[in-house]
């Protein structure tokens, strides 16, 4: 094709203005008629707006963009800087934009953008009080004031015992043990050891505030404290507790009593970074670390809880909002505020985040950083479709990540734990007249939200039921890329089974369920119209109700999820489909460290996945003809479970299945291995595999090596010779999980001699982007070393990484990450074992459940097998019926006990063990007596006849 020099020269001029634009308007924008509005903390609000003349603050600047939302494309440039606010910023319908004219808050390129819902305290008078403690007057009219940064820092509040910053889990220093309590929300006291409780007499402990675990450990609450009572040793309380659902509060036994610490004592203060305020006196009391100067730190309080709000709703949505580049900070906490509960999953909530959004559509939140929050970090209540978060990172948060939470109201019949435990209602009689409609009642739940890209990391500060991702109420969420690790509990979280259709993909998730038992790092609930109980008995589990809610399927694939810890209570697994979760379809995950649970539920198909664990596949309370799937999986057993020396021999632990009907009539071709027991393994405990291939199951299976190709390096796919390709299993890739910005391969960890690191840069760096990088703890600019491919490390080293695009700006955010190396490298058991190929350790005898026969029950101890306790409903204590000789046990028969049921009292008295229980038989010869039995997260009395 010939071009005209005429034409030519239109082409360059066309072609030099749309580079021009290009530069002019980077988000990229189509109409090039972009309203742009400036704002720098050097600013003005008395001013144009203009770059040359910006505002002073984010509320001048978001009043400004009404005049154009919706007309144009509206672009508000943050200059570098901290932006304070006085308030919460609310934005509603009347900023909305359009699909080709968002409006957008932006951090101008490459700038460091903060915003803070902090008040700085300027010209303290600081003036010694005692003992390295210094006092100051604050303004009176600042409300309670629950967080200090000093330097930027967030400072401990006085609390008894001290802060551990060494291990400032639950089971540091920085916790202690009850002796006692009612274990009953709503706690009115508990006990504690005048041994080890503080000797300082408070004068005031109605400042309090007690942070305890509940006794199941499924998370932890918060109380007022009324009175100390030193001559009985009890804490009594005041107002909380709100911050979790199920009756069980602060109690527990020894070593199984619940942990806590107390915090705002004033004489608690005595150790450095402590601080206190007194209201009464507006005094801010504070003991500061070596190295802080007073007369030159900058001292911050927060003062807003949301610092953003997108408020609309169905009618009328705020639509087309973006956020991008900004770093949000410093709000207040949250944790004595409301809490709903949420559904019949385990949670309550706040509703809250840094950014909150209701009534929002295709609204965007990029690149940005959540740090030392007090609370959620984004929160989608009720009506919400089409939004994203992306390319963001959530850190020091003092609850969850990313929230997607539907109003109960959206719920055709809706239920909670409250609702029967702590109000007495009936739930049979609420499900009288119950609404028999599929689906959802009204639009005000999330759909078509969107997480993705992003890292969440060492949130759950203060609440310890917390997920980096939580679902409830909500449809077709999609999660994807996104790297989750050090959180108290689950990486991500359903809460319940309305109304599915969740994609969960791409996820990198390990070192969760630090602090809290009983879950796993992904976790869900499904407890809706179709389960009236936890057995997945026909009575209780009514299959035919579940796509009512259970709209669509959730899939769960492209995982690596990794649960190296040992259990804290009850079992911890990597994928825990709990009560009533239905219609999964889980494949292609790679399951490092335990591997999968399926509670009741229905139609969960499980294929392609690769589990490689000392932790049998947890099969429990089944309901018949469930419609579950088991096929083409690499099941992979090797090791020893964290706190027990003995390695593990069977591959499935079978609680309170169906025992007249198959579990699955698709359970097949999957690939077995035991690098423990090569040859005299089991399948179940009772069942070696001639048996279990008598029942019908794994017709077409193997049991064969399946040749990962590296595992010592992450890389878990099969050889091309593996047995795992005949039986149809497919290699899934191994470096596609978690984010795709800067990342460090390995990241961080213990060497021996040296190890080898490879750099990725950030995906959405273009041509011309590189990563810089420095080894001597610096951070990276364009002018440290440039990457050009693996380097070799022999010796402790941190290696932080940035990706900078071809212009110099940096894309997403550094990483750093620590090697140290060491003389010998302890791997978990379970990869030492599949590295040796062979188990190593000895083999010595389990401390394991006692099980003995009582009057022709087999019974166990149930406290001593977190298994049990995870399938019978949470129970840690009493006598497990394991079976029931149907001649010997006749008066266990006749009393209506039966298999799986939790014998807990015998006339009135607390049964805890199977001796406790043959002690307290042994009373009553010849005689009737109430045993109470719990089952089904209810309890029930039997008249038994004691021969």
């Amino acid at each position: 094709m010939k071009i005209s020099g005429f034409h030519y020269l239109n082409l360059l001029i066309v072609f030099t203005f749309l580079q021009q634009a290009v530069v002019a308007n980077p988000l990229g924008f189509s109409d090039e008629r972009v309203k742009e509005i400036y704002v720098s903390p050097l600013g003005d609000d008395d001013g144009a707006g203009t770059k040359n003349d910006p505002f002073a603050t984010f509320d001048r600047a978001l009043r400004e963009t009404k005049a154009y939302a919706g007309k144009q494309a509206v672009t508000v440039w943050f200059s570098e800087g901290t932006y304070y606010l006085e308030e919460t910023i609310r934005i509603g319908s009347e900023y909305s934009g359009t699909d080709s004219n968002p409006v957008t808050f932006a951090a101008s390129p490459g700038a460091k953008v903060t915003i803070k819902g902090s008040q700085r305290l300027d010209n303290l008078q600081w003036a010694a009080y005692k003992e390295g403690i210094y006092v100051t007057s604050i303004p009176s009219d600042l409300e309670e004031v629950d967080q200090l940064f000093v330097n930027g820092n967030r400072q401990v509040r006085a609390r008894f015992p001290n802060y551990d910053d060494q291990n400032p889990l639950r089971g540091g220093e920085g916790y202690i043990q009850v002796t006692g309590g009612m274990n009953e929300r709503y706690d009115e006291w508990f006990s504690y050891d005048p041994e080890t409780f503080t000797e300082k007499e408070w004068a005031h402990p109605e400042t309090g505030i007690v942070h305890a675990f509940q006794s199941h450990n499924w998370g932890n609450m918060q109380y007022a404290i009324k009175e100390v009572d030193r001559s009985s040793n009890k804490v009594y309380l005041g107002e909380g507790g709100w911050q979790l659902q199920r009756k069980y509060g602060i109690g527990g036994k020894g070593s199984k009593s619940s942990w806590y610490f107390i915090e705002n004592i004033f004489e608690e203060l005595d150790d450095p970074g402590e601080w206190y305020v007194d209201h009464e006196e507006n005094l801010l009391y504070y003991y500061p670390p070596a190295g802080v100067n007073l007369s030159e730190a900058m001292v911050e309080v927060p003062v807003v809880n949301d610092l953003i709000q997108l408020m609309g709703s169905p009618s009328s949505p705020v639509r087309h909002i973006q956020f991008k580049g900004f770093r949000f900070t410093q709000s207040n906490y949250t944790f004595m505020d409301e809490y709903e509960p949420l559904a019949r999953g385990d949670w309550a909530i706040h509703r809250g985040g840094a950014v909150f959004m209701e009534g929002a559509e295709h609204c965007l939140v990029e690149d940005c950083a959540f740090e030392y929050l007090g609370g959620n970090g984004v929160f989608m209540s009720a009506y919400n479709r089409e939004n994203v978060v992306r390319g963001c990172q959530f850190v020091h948060l003092g609850e969850s990540a990313v929230c997607f939470v539907g109003d109960p109201s959206s719920v055709r019949f809706y239920q909670t734990w409250d609702d029967s435990e702590l109000l007495g209602k009936d739930w049979v009689k609420m499900r009288e007249g119950m609404d028999m409609e599929p689906g959802p009642k009204t639009p005000d739940y999330p759909k078509n939200c969107v997480v993705e890209n992003s890292i969440m990391h060492d949130f759950g500060d203060v609440g310890k039921q917390v997920a980096g991702i939580y679902i409830s109420m909500s449809f077709k969420i999609r999660a994807s890329h996104n790297t989750i690790y050090n959180c108290p509990r689950a990486g991500i979280c359903i809460n319940d089974g309305t109304w599915g259709g969740h994609i969960i993909e791409h996820s990198d998730i390990w070192e969760t369920v630090r602090e809290t038992g009983e879950h796993g790092p992904f976790n869900s609930w499904g407890r809706e119209r179709q389960w009236r109980g936890s057995r997945g008995k026909d009575d209780q589990f009514l299959k035919e109700l579940t796509k009512l809610d259970a709209l669509e399927n959730v899939i769960v694939r492209n995982n690596r999820i990794a649960n190296y810890r040992k259990s804290i209570s009850a079992g911890n697994w990597t994928i825990d489909l709990d009560d009533g979760s239905s219609y999964f379809e889980i494949y292609n995950n790679l399951n490092l460290g335990s591997t999968i649970k399926l509670r009741d539920g229905m139609a969960r198909k499980v294929y392609n996945n690769i589990t490689v664990s000392a932790v049998p596949l947890g099969w429990h309370v089944w309901p018949k003809e469930s419609e579950d799937e088991i096929y083409q999986n690499i099941f992979v057993i090797a090791g020893a479970i964290p706190g027990n020396e003995q390695p593990t021999r069977n591959f499935i632990r079978p609680v309170g299945l169906p025992s007249d009907t198959k579990w699955s009539e698709h359970y097949d071709r999957n690939l077995y291995w035991n690098y423990n027991f090569p040859v005299d393994f089991l399948v179940t405990e009772s069942k070696d595999m001639k048996a279990w291939l008598a029942e019908g199951y794994d017709k077409n299976s193997l049991v064969a090596d399946p040749q990962f190709v590296d595992p010592l390096n992450g890389n878990y796919q099969v050889s091309e010779d593996s047995p795992a390709l005949a039986l149809g299993f497919e290699n899934f890739p191994m470096d596609k999980f978690g984010h795709q910005m800067t990342r460090i391969v390995p990241f961080g960890g213990e060497f021996e001699e040296d190890i080898k690191v490879e750099l990725k840069k950030d995906l959405r760096a273009k041509d011309g982007g590189k990563v810089y990088f420095t080894l001597d703890g610096s951070a990276p600019t364009i002018h440290s070393l440039e990457y050009n491919g693996e380097f070799i490390l022999d010796k402790n080293t941190t290696v932080r990484a940035q990706t900078f695009d071809a212009n110099g700006l940096p894309v997403g955010f550094e990483m750093k990450a620590d090697f140290e190396k060491v003389e010998k490298v302890i791997y978990p058991s379970w990869l030492q074992t599949l590295l040796a190929g062979k188990y190593q350790g000895d083999v010595v005898a389990a401390d394991q459940a006692l099980v003995k026969e009582v009057a022709g029950a087999t019974l166990v101890n149930i406290k001593d097998d977190p298994d049990l306790i995870d399938a019978t409903g949470g129970y840690d204590y009493g006598c497990y019926i394991r079976s029931l000789d149907e001649d010997k046990g006749a008066m266990w028969g006749d009393a209506g006990l039966e298999q799986d049921w939790v014998i807990q009292q015998v006339n009135g008295v607390t049964v805890r063990n199977i001796t406790s229980l043959e002690r307290e038989l042994a009373k009553y010869h010849n005689q009737d007596v109430e045993v109470t039995a719990a089952r089904d997260y209810s309890t029930s009395t039997f008249t038994v006849k004691v021969p």
